[in-house]
């Protein structure tokens, strides 16, 4: 009985000491200078309103090629975000008007918020960020689309 209590306390700790975590990067990730200059964290049904009613909006996808080529949000631009300080691959935002909104994500929210800011550093500066990335889309009712370009049959 002990050995359980020890687990789930060891758990809780884990889990309270993400949250924590997480509280304090968000405070220095997520910003609002202006309407013109902001890094929002949004969730995954204010990003669907965004996509519906934002016609501009640049979706920007960060995962490797592979991820989004299995499923990614409706016009979805691949820019990968190599994770191991090597930032942007050269030459995936050329052409990205640094003008227009951008939701960024990639499968859970990670590699996304690590994106910020380079993105930020490239001159981007209206920028959402899908908490929880496509996983939280999909649970939202959020349609993909597959490597063929028809509807992503799991969403």
């Amino acid at each position: 009985m002990t050995a359980v209590w020890v687990v789930l306390s060891g758990l809780a700790l884990l889990v309270g000491g993400w949250h924590l975590f997480e509280h304090f990067w968000n405070r220095r990730l997520f910003r609002c200078d202006s309407p013109e200059d902001f890094v929002a964290n949004v969730r995954a049904r204010k990003a669907l309103g965004l996509w519906r009613e934002t016609p501009d909006l640049i979706v920007l996808d960060v995962r490797p090629e592979w991820g989004w080529r299995v499923a990614r949000l409706p016009g979805a631009v691949n820019a990968p975000f190599a994770m191991g300080g090597e930032g942007f691959e050269v030459a995936s935002l050329d052409g990205l008007s640094r003008d227009q909104p951008v939701l960024v994500y990639c499968d859970g929210g990670f590699r996304s918020r690590l994106a910020l800011p380079a993105l930020r550093e490239a001159g981007f500066r209206r920028i959402h960020h899908l908490h929880r990335g496509i996983l939280s889309w999909k649970a939202a009712g959020g349609e993909t689309r597959g490597g063929d370009g028809r509807a992503d049959p799991g969403s």
